[in-house]
């Protein structure tokens, strides 16, 4: 085959620019995003229903929808959450379940639901997670001269919203900050006193002016025709002069004992931006968009809105493209700086500049190529794929270096160009492959991890063996193909070898040779070095992401107090104020938002606070001078001080706690001092470092009673006393108007007195009778949950538990039997368990990885002890690793586990070519008659050591050196990639270094005993 393609020159370099032409054509065809597109396994169900307690939610809404959902296929669990004027239920399927269909489920179970949830509650959103629903930018809109809050909000959500929704790519615009109008109607009560009327009338005359009939039809003759009275309520003013007859026949308008006008309705929530009240929009991109043609169009459209709206000011903040940027920055970079420090590595150790060149044309031909791939697999550019080819651009020159530098020995021993091209290709074909095949099988058992891990895996893990695979095909028909070309019978005399490669080589069998003297010292001082590495492990701290420059900070504030979202936003005006000076940019969202895609549990009282300073010494700067001033000013607030989330890390964050108990009753009817015994339960734990679940958390409240007794005597029912309630309190809803789509509410506005002046209106008993209300209501301040929690099997409450080094197992033991003596039955959650899930695979994944490594080598070597030789060198790399991470103060996070990853797979390299060249050299001293003997074996360590040592010192060098640029270059890409190139570098160089004499004195030993058993 390779000898069939060798002398069919035109046809394979034709063949391969056509690829070449084709890879620069799907460039523009795949798709660019920040992340790959991942079906996370979660659906949200998100309630809205203002004015309406924790426990109204969740015994009306949340209990029925959950009953509901709970036979759904493939579903894992349900968590849920309720507080005050909102609800969540968080779904979590098993992975890998079929999200499309367990959407529509959802919403066709919700769909049957609707009639038995209340009315006057707008329908649950049901929102799917994605890894694409992450915004790539937040778009600031404020008022520069004074513009009402309203008209601003109009403009975002009627005209914007939709502009930007027109994008071609986008796939969502999401708002927080809109403010609406209501009607507010505020009876005068002391002329409707005189006229002998009360409120009743008015809203009366309200509802019978707003009512619509049912359809009606006339038949006339043979035709039939529907007949609608229109609505008469069209704005304020029709309201105002709708006609109200007295009892003497008198007909006045509305507005003579009535105040009708517009109002702002009473926010739950706001957005601030630098010290103003604004809105943000927020844009997600669709899946299969490229960001780098989405970006500059969305930016292009703002420039336009700032033309276009100049009362109005625009500002794009957390902008994530930065991310991706940085990953293609990074590759060029890479491939860069990367590629030129790989020649000069070649030119140092061959003498002449055709075979480096042809062995540095792998490395662009190969990532072009790969393109065709990525857009045949539907993978797109993003910053784990990119990460991928960034790892795999020194892998890609080293199956040409192996195969170049077996033709060139070739052509050394006599043969011709063609010859030495085919017989030079057909040697290096199981060797090279099974490199190839060790790095792959490293790679391919990771996607069997569980959860999003797997998953993103997946992407770098394709990246990467693409680029591989590529790289063979380039090696086995192109590089012979050009070594033919280039180099020609007039090339015999070519230098082959640099004077600074000779001296190594002379070095290198001095070393073998006092090795060798000390055969037991050395391999005694291997075996003692393979475990450092787990040794050092425990030293390494570790961390889930590499340490990146972080220049942003997100900081959720509680204030735990009964506050409305205008006191909150107060709050948050003087902390600006504090902070201003520090800080270029400070936005918050503020109480409940709005957002459609909102999953974070969030209520009246709590706030988002976000701001970005010029450098990581100010922020923390920022960050401290913050906590001082929150616990001076506000010494009940709590708060949760983050580094702000980027599109990257926001995938790897966890909201679970480490360790959470939760407790339920045994028998809910007969469990008393709930709260005394869970308090009694943590006491004698006697653990350290907790704190309550959300279930726990208490708010005041004021508890209402009715005299039942005395309702009955006078006349008065249940629906009569909720109905004046809602009057007093300002939650009535007259009637709605309904123009074009537009729903505005008319709210019947009442005084804003004390709760006992409130409590001196009368009500009308069903005789006609008025009395106070406060003969039937007596009132105290109490204290109620501020959360409801509960899952698949209830309610419960619990506590979390962020110790890591407790004796989880016993600690579980001591709380079932203490919960029990309470009346309580106990589940266990949190990431303590899926970390020991995690072990638990990795460990099968890593016994998996050294199987397939196992098998490879034993049907290359067609033998059962010379595989193990190999493996044993795994240790050494892993070592070699751990020891430049520890040295260099790095932390076992993400980045660096990959790192160690592919150093299973590149380790074994070296010696997989250096162990099938000693067999095949042992095999051809037996076969030409001569003894083996301690002579014969120590020259066929030296052979092998020439005709290994520079493809070896070559492949390991290269590899390393294209990961120096990441070290010493500044951008967050290379400090997302450091970890990883730490990890290999140390690996190849330090590891590489102890291979090359226990490679030969393992086989020594192997040899020696094989030979016994001849």
């Amino acid at each position: 085959m390779i000898k069939y393609l060798v002398q069919r020159p035109i046809a394979v370099i034709m063949t391969f620019i056509i690829l070449i032409i084709t890879g620069f054509l799907m460039i523009k065809q795949v798709p660019v995003s920040l992340l790959p597109n991942v079906d996370v396994p979660q659906i949200i169900i998100r309630i809205n229903y203002p004015n309406n307690s924790s426990a109204v939610i969740e015994q009306n809404i949340i209990q029925p929808i959950r009953e509901s959902l709970i036979n759904l296929d493939n579903l894992k669990n349900i968590e849920c959450i309720s507080t005050n004027h909102i609800g969540k239920l968080t779904l979590t399927f098993e992975f890998g379940a079929k999200m499309n269909l367990a959407y529509i489920e959802v919403n066709e179970k919700l769909d049957q639901l609707i009639n038995s949830l209340p009315r006057d509650m707008q329908r649950p959103e049901v929102i799917r997670v994605n890894t694409s629903d992450i915004p790539i930018l937040r778009i600031q809109v404020t008022s520069n001269s004074g513009v009402d809050q309203i008209v601003v909000s109009t403009l975002v959500e009627k005209v914007l919203k939709k502009r930007l929704e027109q994008i071609s790519g986008v796939s969502m615009v999401d708002i927080n900050g809109i403010q609406n109008s209501i009607i507010t109607v505020t009876p005068n009560k002391n002329i409707l006193y005189s006229l002998k009327l009360n409120e009743n009338h008015v809203l009366q005359t309200i509802k019978d002016a707003n009512n619509e009939l049912g359809a009606l039809s006339i038949k006339q003759g043979q035709y039939s025709y529907f007949v609608k009275v229109k609505n008469e309520l069209d704005n304020v003013e029709t309201i105002k002069n709708l006609p109200i007859r007295l009892d003497d026949g008198t007909v006045i308008p509305l507005y003579k004992v009535a105040n009708v006008q517009t109002e702002q309705e009473k926010q739950t929530g706001y957005h601030f931006y630098n010290g103003k009240e604004g809105l943000v929009i927020t844009v997600q991109k669709q899946p299969e968009s490229r960001m780098n043609d989405l970006m500059p169009q969305i930016l292009n459209l703002v420039e336009n809105f700032k033309i276009d709206y100049p009362t109005i000011d625009f500002h794009i903040t957390q902008n994530q493209s930065f991310l991706l940027d940085a990953g293609i920055n990074n590759l060029v970079q890479d491939l860069f700086c990367g590629g030129i420090l790989t020649i000069l590595i070649l030119f140092l150790f061959l003498g002449n500049w055709a075979i480096p060149s042809l062995m540095s044309i792998s490395i662009p031909l190969s990532l072009i190529i790969t393109f065709i791939f990525f857009y045949l697999f539907n993978i797109s550019f993003n910053i784990i794929s990119l990460s991928g080819l960034t790892l795999g651009i020194g892998m890609l020159i080293d199956n040409s270096i192996v195969v170049i530098d077996n033709i060139t020995r070739k052509r050394r021993s006599g043969l011709n160009s063609l010859d030495s091209s085919i017989k030079g290709v057909n040697e290096m074909i199981a060797p090279v492959i099974s490199q190839v095949l060790t790095t792959v099988a490293v790679y391919a058992p990771l996607i069997l991890l569980s959860g999003l891990s797997g998953t993103l895996v997946y992407d770098q893990a394709i990246g990467l063996t693409i680029s591989l695979g590529v790289s063979l095909l380039v090696a086995f028909i192109l590089v012979p193909l050009l070594y033919k070309l280039f180099i020609t019978e007039s090339s015999k005399n070519i230098k082959e070898d640099t004077i600074f490669y000779k001296w190594i080589e002379k070095c290198y069998h001095k070393m073998i040779i006092h090795i060798l003297k000390f055969k037991k010292k050395y391999f005694i001082l291997t075996l003692i070095f393979m475990p450092i590495g787990i040794c050092l492990a425990t030293k390494v701290p570790i961390s889930a992401l590499p340490n990146i420059e972080k220049k942003e900070t997100l900081i959720s504030v509680n204030w735990n107090a009964s506050i409305d979202a205008q006191e909150n936003l107060r709050r948050i005006h003087d902390l600006y104020k504090s902070i201003e000076n520090n800080c270029l940019v400070v936005e918050a969202d503020i109480g409940i938002q709005q957002f459609l895609f909102q999953q974070e549990d969030n209520s009246i009282e709590q706030s988002e606070i976000y701001y970005a300073c010029k450098n990581e010494k100010n922020k923390n700067q920022t960050d401290e001078f913050l906590i001082k001033w929150l616990k001076v000013n506000y010494p009940k607030a709590t708060w949760k001080i983050t580094d702000a989330p980027n599109a990257f890390t926001q995938l790897f964050n966890s909201t679970k706690p480490y360790f959470e108990a939760r407790f339920k009753p045994l028998n809910k009817n007969e469990i008393q001092n709930e709260k005394f015994k869970i308090q009694n339960i943590i006491n004698n734990l006697m653990v350290n470092n907790y704190s309550l679940g959300a279930g726990l958390i208490f708010e005041p409240s004021i508890s209402i009673l009715l005299d039942y007794e005395k309702m009955s005597v006078y006349g008065i029912n249940k629906s009569s006393i909720e109905e004046a309630l809602k009057k007093q309190f300002g939650t009535y809803i007259v009637s709605e108007i309904n123009r074009f789509g537009e729903i505005k509410k008319i709210k019947l506005k009442t005084d804003l007195n004390t709760i006992d002046i409130k409590l001196e209106n009368t009500i009308n008993s069903i005789n006609g009778s008025s009395y106070p209300l406060k003969y039937f209501i007596t009132y105290s301040y109490d204290e109620q949950y501020k959360f409801i929690t509960s899952d698949k099997t209830g309610q419960f409450k619990s506590i979390k538990i962020d110790n890591k080094l407790l004796n989880f197992p016993k600690l579980m033991e001591n709380i079932s039997a203490i919960a029990i003596k309470n009346g309580f039955i106990v589940n266990y959650d949190g990431q303590y368990f899926e970390n020991n899930n995690q072990i638990k695979e990795l460990s099968y994944i890593f016994l998996i990885v050294l199987i397939l490594l196992y098998f490879i080598l034993t049907i290359q070597y067609e033998d059962l002890i010379q595989p193990l030789i190999v493996m044993l060198t795994i240790p050494i790399g892993i070592s070699g690793g751990m020891i430049l991470l520890w040295f260099t103060g790095g932390t076992l996070d993400v980045m660096a586990a990959i790192g160690f990853v592919v150093i299973l797979g590149l380790i074994v390299d070296d010696p997989i070519l250096k162990v099938e060249t000693l067999i095949k050299l042992e095999k051809k001293h037996i076969a030409q008659g001569k003894k083996f003997d301690n002579e014969l074996l120590e020259y066929m360590i030296h052979e092998a050591g020439s005709i290994c040592l520079k493809p070896l010192l070559m492949v390991s060098l290269t590899t390393s050196i294209a990961l120096l640029p990441v070290l010493f270059l500044d951008g967050i890409g290379n400090d997302l990639q450091k970890p990883l190139s730490i990890v290999i570098i140390g690996g190849l160089t330090i590891g590489t270094f102890f291979t090359t004499w226990f490679i030969p004195l393992a086989y020594w030993y192997v040899a020696k005993w094989k030979n016994k058993l001849r």
